[in-house]
């Protein structure tokens, strides 16, 4: 039967899986925008013993099909840019260690900001606006601007506010306020298109509607409780309030799409590892206390000579179980940034774990300094493990109502 598999990326360089055509065969698409564009490097290996195998691409588009009987498979990917500020070409490598029955995407994220942005929508005001500051919220922008009133001459004679964004669909978000308060009145607009070029509307106080919100608290000493939005799930909206309260949408603009993180976080100073408890809702209550956090017992996972050993964590929590680590490290200058994660699926059960990273210097292509050098990268960055209620690992890159995520990290 047909399978769907894509690679997901967040951010704007698009690397993903579409349709396959044989029972787990990847077909991967790469894409700066909209124009299919190969990365860098790009290697593949069947099961835990197989070959490293370098996969090219035609027109930005690769395949392999994962064969191995225990259903196990690696990425090696690599993303190469220029940063015009230091002058230097970076590299962000990500190793996928992952099984198929995990899920239908293959979680490789390469963050990408563009040079110029092909589209922009002029937000203009009206003049019942004067006085008031805003929260605009629209496909990669975010901006809090404020407003002169009549007889303030300080600031720009201006009511529009240009969004910069590339062209796509997304939901258009305004919160509203009085300068040196909190924000009152909230706007959507669902589902708004733009295309390359520039695009206007205009905005009226009238179309607001007065917010709400709600408060994420805790009885646990010592441990920090909040929430964060995500309109139509893909949106991020933020914002602050004195009393400490968290936005809600009101109901008469929400939407089953419309995703909530409520979450709750306890740092261990003396052991330097930090503890998550997240749990997604598409409407909140109006107070939301969260009492549950992941087990602390876990020893720190060691690296020495491009080697990681660490033993297996459990995080006590019904329902929750242990779906993969991720661990970050960086060389001096930070030109190079691994993300490696190692899905449980492909570990397999055990009560410790090592795991080297792999040297693939005998692949046409092959950059020396994508290996971590000792003396150079000593120690890791950061060591996850992730947990959570659901078995599909690309859910925990896109979140959905009804699911739990529990982290330790060092």
């Amino acid at each position: 039967p047909n399978s769907l598999y894509r690679i997901c990326v967040i951010g704007w360089y698009a690397f993903r899986l579409a349709d396959s055509y044989f029972w787990y065969t990847f077909r991967l698409e790469s894409a700066i925008g909209t124009a299919r564009e190969s990365i860098e490097f790009l290697a593949y290996k069947d099961g835990k013993d197989g070959t490293w195998e370098k996969l090219s691409s035609t027109n930005g588009v690769y395949t392999f099909t994962p064969e191995s009987a225990d259903g196990n498979f690696s990425i090696y990917a690599v993303n190469k840019s220029y940063d015009p500020w230091s002058e230097k070409f970076n590299y962000d490598i990500q190793v996928m260690n992952l099984n198929t029955t995990e899920g239908k995407e293959v979680p490789i994220t390469f963050e990408y900001w563009p040079d110029t942005f092909e589209a922009t929508l002029n937000l203009n005001f009206g003049n019942e606006f004067r006085g008031k500051y805003v929260g605009i919220f629209y496909g990669l922008d975010h901006a809090f601007p404020w407003f002169k009133s009549e007889d303030d001459l300080t600031y720009p004679n201006d009511l529009t506010y240009p969004v910069q964004t590339i062209p796509g669909t997304y939901d258009l978000v305004i919160l509203a306020g009085e300068q040196g308060e909190d924000f009152s009145k909230i706007y959507i607009e669902r589902n708004r298109s733009i295309t390359a070029g520039t695009d206007n509307k205009n905005i009226s106080l009238s179309d607001f509607t007065d917010l709400t919100t709600y408060f994420a608290t805790t009885t646990i000493n010592g441990a920090y409780a909040w929430g964060s939005l995500l309109v139509g799930g893909t949106t991020p909206v933020f914002t602050w309030f004195e009393d400490n309260s968290q936005l809600k949408i009101p109901q008469s603009l929400a939407s089953s799409d419309d995703l909530y993180a409520l979450s709750l976080s306890h740092y261990d100073s003396e052991n330097s590892f930090n503890r998550l408890f997240t749990k997604f809702t598409d409407y909140p209550s109006d107070i939301e206390t969260l009492n549950t956090l992941p087990s602390s017992t876990w020893e720190k996972p060691a690296f020495s000579d491009n080697t990681f050993t660490w033993n297996k964590y459990d995080p006590q929590i019904i329902g929750h179980e242990l779906r993969f680590y991720n661990t970050s490290l960086a060389n001096n200058d930070w030109t190079i940034v691994w993300m490696i994660v190692l899905s449980s699926g492909w570990l397999g059960s055990a009560d410790s774990y090592e795991y080297e990273i792999p040297d693939l210097s005998g692949l046409e292509g092959w950059n020396a300094s994508w290996l971590p050098g000792t003396g150079e990268v000593d120690s890791y960055d950061g060591f996850v493990a992730v947990s959570g209620n659901e078995d599909d690992l690309t859910k925990y890159l896109d979140p959905m109502a009804g699911m739990e995520e529990s982290i330790i990290s060092y």
